[in-house]
């Protein structure tokens, strides 16, 4: 009875937040979903920070993070620490703006993204809930370029200009629950839906009207389910020192879903002409691993590491292979590569006992870098190099004492490893707001 009504607010917020984030992403898709990096064409796209308002400034650890006043959907375990009297409700958003250099070519794009929504609240001792929505990942691009052909034939030099684009994406709604079966220990799983799509087309045109225009397609839709595990343990040394280790697992998991591509020819002599290949079982998501360490002292200092692994490699994705010296359209595997990602972030409170609102702000920093995992003709995609920092204020008025307004700025630089690759520099603003209300608190009448 006592969650009864809370069930029911739950529900009908995830539709709300459901519906519109449907209309975002629809709004999003007509402006590149988010992302202008020509890296989006391969693959799922760009993959999307996992972190929340709490740990953006802290470069996205948070493995090993437990706290009654934070939703740490990176690891389910951490529900069980949920606070029993509070119902919390996280909401973020970003905005960035984006520098690409190609030699002598620059160009600067601006973004705005819906990061996460999530709700949680305690069912019981030590057994805490989770609702929320993220995108995965973001596919946005339209550029093209021009180059010249060598006059073989002598009537003069042509040109051939290619054309690429492409959209989409991977979005995932999750619930959760972490339980605290012992003392020391947590467990905790997701249970996630993940569905989203990618359309990709590229053209080639010629100045010699008679040369027939070349183009491709390429798309396909996912719908799948999955599930996080996800283990913490926690060890306190005196009174004022806390060790936590923080474990979590998802398995792979192949999808039974088509993919589509489209080979046309256009000429204006003879006209078009196209072949469709369509192939059954062609995706597979990644098995990933992940441990992370933090240690805590004095509710003031909080340091913490994280490291985790996607084994991206025997995933399955269709693509273009020879064979038998025909160019075919098939399913193939080591179109990608794993992915690795170390972070290392530190949280200071000036003084977690003060009376004022200014010793409760929490000041962020951290750094990351990851290897990628999609490539780039066939060579290593664009590694990532991270720097963030940023701060926690409190929101207090008479309705809570606990809600935070989190601002997070961060610096990315992305560039693959072949000579005189893209190189996109990115500088984000991220807002969350934490919502924390009051909401299974017992008044009793003497």
């Amino acid at each position: 009875m006592r969650y009864r009504g809370v069930i029911r607010m739950l529900m009908l917020l995830a539709f709300a937040v459901g519906s519109q984030w449907g209309a975002f992403c629809t709004s999003a898709s007509a402006q590149s979903n988010g992302s202008n990096s020509p890296y989006s064409r391969y693959g799922w796209g760009v993959l999307n920070d996992e972190a929340m308002g709490f740990n953006k400034g802290m470069a996205g650890v948070a493995l090993g993070m437990r706290d009654p006043n934070i939703i740490n959907r990176q690891n389910p375990a951490s529900y069980s620490e949920m606070d029993s009297l509070r119902f919390l409700f996280d909401i973020g958003v970003s905005l960035q703006n984006c520098w690409m250099r190609e030699g002598d070519i620059k160009k600067n794009a601006h973004n705005s993204t819906l990061d996460y929504a999530a709700a949680a609240f305690r069912f019981g001792k030590g057994l805490g809930f989770s609702l929320g929505l993220r995108p995965l990942s973001t596919i946005g691009y339209d550029f093209q370029s021009t180059t010249e052909m060598p006059d073989i034939d002598g009537l003069g030099v042509k040109t051939t200009t290619s054309t690429y684009s492409g959209n989409g994406g991977l979005h995932e709604l999750y619930g959760g629950i972490g339980w605290q079966p012992l003392k020391p220990v947590s467990i905790g799983a997701n249970v996630k839906y993940i569905w989203g799509d990618y359309d990709h087309s590229s053209t080639v045109t010629y100045s010699e009207t008679s040369i027939q225009t070349l183009t491709r397609k390429y798309s396909g839709r996912l719908n799948a389910a999955a599930v996080d595990f996800g283990l913490q343990a926690e060890h306190k040394f005196g009174k004022k020192d806390r060790v936590v280790l923080g474990l979590t697992y998802s398995p792979g998991q192949r999808i039974n879903q088509k993919a589509t591509f489209i080979n046309q020819q256009i000429n204006t002599i003879t006209g078009s002409s196209a072949d469709t290949t369509r192939i059954g079982n062609a995706y597979e998501l990644p098995t990933t691993f992940g441990a992370g360490l933090s240690w805590c002292h004095d509710y003031q200092w909080t340091v913490a590491v994280d490291y985790t692994l996607q084994a991206w490699e025997k995933c399955r994705f269709p693509a273009l292979r020879e064979r038998g010296g025909n160019i075919v359209y098939a399913r193939s595997w080591k179109v990608f590569q794993n992915r690795h990602r170390l972070a290392a972030g530190v949280e200071f409170v000036p003084n977690p006992r003060g009376m004022r609102v200014r010793d409760h702000i929490c000041y962020r920093a951290g750094v990351a870098y990851s290897t990628p995992y999609a490539k780039v003709n066939g060579e290593n995609g664009p590694k990532s190099f991270m720097l963030s920092a940023g701060a926690a204020i409190p929101i207090v008025n008479k309705y809570t004492s606990h809600s935070v307004l989190n601002i997070s700025a961060q610096w990315e630089h992305m560039k693959a490893s072949t000579a005189g690759a893209l190189k996109e520099d990115y500088l984000r603003l991220c807002l969350g707001l934490t919502f924390s209300a009051r909401w299974f608190e017992q008044w009793k009448v003497k």
